[in-house]
C-alpha cells in the first residue's frame, strides 16, 4: 500500500514539475514574442526609413559590434543579477529605450541606444533565454528518463521559436499596414535593384531627412506605430518579472562562490580553445550573416528597390512564417534524422539561395518570387537556429552559459560584419562573401563530424 502511494505521489510530483516546466517555457517565448515585435519590425526597415548617410545601418553596426563585447562579460552578468530570469528582466529596459529613440533618430540618440541595446544583448538573448531553454530541457528530461538529452533540447528550442517568430509576424504586419497607407515610392530605386544594386538610394521627391513624406498624416503614422511598440517593450518586462519562475539550476547560481569578473571572462575565452567549438564557429558566424543580409541587404535591394518600403513588411511576414511553421518541424525531426542532415541541408539551401540571389534580377512582377525566396531564408534561418544550438548544447553539457555567450558572439560578428560594409560594397560582392564563409563553415563542420566519429570509435574499442 505504501508502495502504491509513493507511485502515486510521484507521478503527480513529475505531472505538477513538467507542467511548470511547460509554462515557463511558454512564458519565456511569449515575453520574447511581445519585445522582438518591436525591435523586429524597426530592424528591417532600419536601412530604407533612416537611409540617410547610412544612420539606419550604421546603427545597426552598433547594435552587433556591441554585441560582441557584452557576449564576453554575458555569464558573469547573470551570475551578479542572480538569475536567468532577472536577467532577462533587467535587459528588456534596454529594449525599452531602443524603441524610445526611434522617435526622434538621429545620430546622437539612435547610436548610443543601439550602443546600450547591443550590451545587453549578449546577456539576454546570447546568454539567459539560451541557458533557461537548455537547463528546463535538461530538467524535463531527467523528470521523464530520457535516454538522450539532445532531442529534448531541440524539440523545446523548437517549441520557442515557433511562437517567438510570430513577433516578425505580428510586427510587419503592423509596420506594413501603416506605411501603406502613405506614399508607395517611399524607398524605391532610381538605378538598379537586386544583386546589381550598389549604393544607398531612396527616391527623395517625397521624402524628407526621416525617409517619410513630409506630411502630418505620415508623422502622426510613425508615431502611432513607434508607440505600439514600445507598449510591447513595456509588457514585456512586466510578464517576465510577474510570471516567469526561476530557472531550475538558480540553486547552483545563488549558492555558489562569488565570481570574480577575471575568472569569469577566462572562462568565456577559453571556450575559444577547444577546437571543436573553432570547428563550429564559422557557422554560427553564417547563421548570424544570413539574418543580417536578410534585414538589412534584401529588404533594401530587392524588396522597397522593387516595390517600395510599404512591402517589406509582407515579405518579412513571409519569412517570419516560414521560419515559425518549421521550427517546430524541424525540433520534431531531429529526433528521427539527427542534426547532422539538417545542418547539410541548411548549407545546401544556404547555397541555393545565395546563388540564385546572385543571378536573379528583380522587377515590379516578382512579388511571388520575392516570397518564395523570402520564405527559403526563413526555413534556413530556423535549421542554423535549432540545430546548431542543439550540438553545442550537447557538445558542451557542463558549460552552458560560457558555450552559448560564444554563440551568440560569433552570430553578432557576422550580423556586425555585414551591417559594417553594407553601405560600401556592390550587392555582388557581398553575396560572394557570405558564400566563402559558408564554404569555411561547411568545411569545419565537416572535419568536426570526422573528430567525433572516430572519438565514438575509440571509445566503443575500449568498451
Amino acid at each position: 500500500m505504501e508502495g502504491t502511494m509513493l507511485l502515486k505521489d510521484g507521478a503527480a510530483h513529475q505531472w505538477t514539475s513538467t507542467k511548470k516546466i511547460w509554462k515557463n517555457l511558454l512564458v519565456l517565448a511569449s515575453v520574447f514574442l511581445l519585445s522582438f515585435t518591436a525591435f523586429g519590425a524597426i530592424q528591417n526597415l532600419q536601412s530604407t526609413l533612416n537611409s540617410e548617410a547610412g544612420l539606419g545601418v550604421v546603427s545597426l553596426s552598433c547594435v552587433y559590434a556591441s554585441m560582441v563585447l557584452s557576449c564576453l562579460y554575458a555569464p558573469f552578468f547573470i551570475h551578479k543579477v542572480g538569475s536567468c530570469k532577472w536577467t532577462i528582466v533587467v535587459c528588456f529596459f534596454g529594449h525599452i529605450l531602443y524603441t524610445g529613440s526611434n522617435f526622434y533618430p538621429s545620430w546622437y540618440t539612435l547610436i548610443p541606444s543601439s550602443v546600450l541595446f547591443g550590451a545587453i544583448s549578449g546577456p539576454l538573448s546570447g546568454t539567459a533565454k539560451i541557458t533557461y531553454l537548455t537547463s528546463s530541457a535538461v530538467e524535463y528530461a531527467k523528470l521523464l528518463q530520457h535516454d538522450s538529452v539532445e532531442g529534448d533540447i531541440a524539440m523545446f528550442n523548437g517549441v520557442f521559436y515557433f511562437l517567438n517568430d510570430l513577433s516578425g509576424i505580428i510586427g510587419n504586419l503592423i509596420s506594413s499596414l501603416v506605411f501603406s497607407a502613405g506614399t508607395q515610392d517611399i524607398g524605391k530605386g532610381d538605378v538598379f535593384c537586386g544583386a546589381m544594386d550598389s549604393h544607398y538610394v531612396t527616391n527623395s521627391n517625397t521624402t524628407n531627412s526621416t525617409g517619410l513624406p513630409d506630411d502630418k498624416q505620415h508623422v502622426i503614422a510613425r508615431y502611432t506605430l513607434l508607440g505600439v511598440f514600445l507598449v510591447c517593450n513595456i509588457l514585456a518586462a512586466l510578464v517576465a518579472g510577474l510570471c516567469l519562475d526561476k530557472e531550475a539550476n538558480n540553486k547552483e547560481l545563488s549558492s555558489a562562490e562569488p565570481i570574480q569578473v577575471s575568472q569569469q571572462l577566462l572562462r568565456t575565452v577559453r571556450v575559444f580553445k577547444d577546437i571543436d567549438y573553432v570547428l563550429l564557429m564559422p557557422l554560427l558566424v553564417i547563421a548570424g550573416m544570413s539574418e543580417a543580409i536578410v534585414s538589412g541587404d534584401i529588404n533594401k535591394s530587392y524588396v522597397s528597390c522593387v516595390l517600395g518600403i510599404q512591402m517589406v513588411g509582407y515579405v518579412m511576414i513571409c519569412y517570419s512564417l516560414a521560419s515559425t511553421v518549421s521550427s517546430p518541424l524541424i525540433g520534431h525531426l531531429n529526433k528521427y534524422v539527427g542534426a547532422r542532415s539538417l545542418i547539410l541541408a541548411a548549407v545546401v539551401a544556404n547555397a541555393v539561395l545565395l546563388i540564385y540571389m546572385l543571378l536573379w534580377q528583380p522587377d515590379e512582377d516578382s512579388l511571388a518570387t520575392i516570397l518564395a525566396v523570402s520564405g527559403g531564408w526563413g526555413v534556413v534561418r530556423a535549421l542554423w537556429r535549432i540545430q546548431l544550438f542543439a550540438v553545442l548544447g550537447t557538445v558542451f553539457p557542463s558549460n552552458h552559459e560560457a558555450v552559448f555567450a560564444n554563440a551568440k558572439m560569433a552570430g553578432s560578428i557576422g550580423k556586425m560584419l555585414v551591417f559594417a560594409y553594407s553601405s560600401a560594397l556592390c550587392m555582388d560582392v557581398k553575396l560572394y562573401i557570405c558564400m566563402a564563409v559558408l564554404a569555411l563553415g561547411t568545411v569545419g563542420y565537416g572535419v568536426f563530424e570526422c573528430k567525433t566519429r572516430n572519438k565514438k570509435n575509440q571509445g566503443a574499442d575500449t568498451f
